[in-house]
């Protein structure tokens, strides 16, 4: 007969080999479990560590090895990367060869390569491109100006153009602005007319290429006022009693000068108001002579005969 403590035996199931190992490599480190892995080292262990210093610097060096390795690599990889581009700077592979021009109007062209023209020769990785911009940008044709690289030897430049917005006349002297009131120097005569402003009181005006005129301590309200006059002429075609000749600067006010009559507009406030005013006049009740307008009241039109010496 099978005594019972033998059939309890025989009835105990067999561990698996995950466990049998697992309960091998705990017996073999001294590690402590709680049930859901190992956590803690016994005491045992730790004093094996400590009495064994060959097994305290192999721990050492294992542990420290990634780490070396790691900074070794990065360090290997800042010096190449340093060290090709010192040698890429002084390679005459990447000299600069050609310049190509994209979107440059036709006037412009021949500025824009003289102003590129001491970029030819030197390395494309060490040319200031930021300089080469502002000086693009120096001509007072230019609004904004880009410079890229092109590898392995070109650069592109592009360029935007100030379009001409008006003429603008002082005595014998004349100047084209765009719409920000900077003098120009060159523009395509060929292209349509411009409006024309004229200065009254010329003064002491005498202004370079590339001047914003609405600077200037006296004509630079009033000339930003006509401006704004233009803009509204542009958006309001069609809206006038007749047709403009040109907008004269007198003292602070602004004068459209239309056939026979100055419509004197002040300021450029409320210019809607200000011409249907006058259209409803000259519509209703024009005046037979040649008049000045004046417009600059908000409650009452003041027509007056224009003097024989007026223009």
């Amino acid at each position: 007969m099978v005594n019972e403590q033998f059939r309890r035996g025989t009835a105990t199931p067999r561990r698996s080999r995950i466990a049998y190992y697992t309960r091998r490599r705990a017996h073999r480190l001294g590690a402590t479990s709680s049930g859901a892995g190992f956590k803690t080292t016994s005491p045992q262990f730790m004093r094996r560590v400590k009495n064994r210093p060959a097994l305290r610097r192999r721990s050492y060096v294992r542990a420290m090895i990634r780490p070396v390795v790691v900074i070794g690599a990065l360090v290997a990889i800042a010096f190449g990367a340093h060290y090709g581009y010192q040698k890429a700077l002084t390679s005459p592979a990447l000299s600069i060869q050609s310049v190509r021009l994209h979107q440059v109007p036709p006037m412009l062209i021949e500025p824009v390569r003289a102003r590129l023209q001491p970029a030819y020769g030197q390395n494309l990785l060490a040319i200031d491109l930021v300089a080469l911009r502002e000086s693009l940008e120096e001509l007072p044709t230019v609004r904004r100006a880009g410079v890229r690289r092109v590898l392995p030897d070109g650069l592109i430049a592009s360029v935007e153009a100030r379009q001409p917005k008006a003429r603008v006349t002082a005595g014998a002297r004349e100047w084209v602005i765009d719409d920000d009131a900077v003098v120009l120097d060159t523009w395509d005569r060929r292209g349509r007319r411009l409006p024309l402003i004229r200065i009254a009181d010329e003064g002491a005006l005498d202004v370079p290429a590339g001047y914003q005129m609405t600077r200037h301590a006296i004509h630079g309200n009033v000339l930003r006022s006509a401006l704004s006059v233009l803009d509204w002429m542009e958006r309001a075609d069609g809206s006038f009693p007749s047709t403009v000749e040109h907008l004269r600067l007198d003292g602070s006010d602004v004068v459209m000068v239309a056939g026979r009559h100055e419509i004197v507009l002040g300021d450029a406030s409320e210019l809607d108001t200000k011409i249907a005013s006058v259209r409803s006049l000259l519509r209703s009740n024009p005046p037979v002579e040649a008049s000045v307008i004046d417009v600059r009241f908000r409650d009452m039109l003041v027509v007056t005969a224009l003097p024989e010496s007026g223009e």
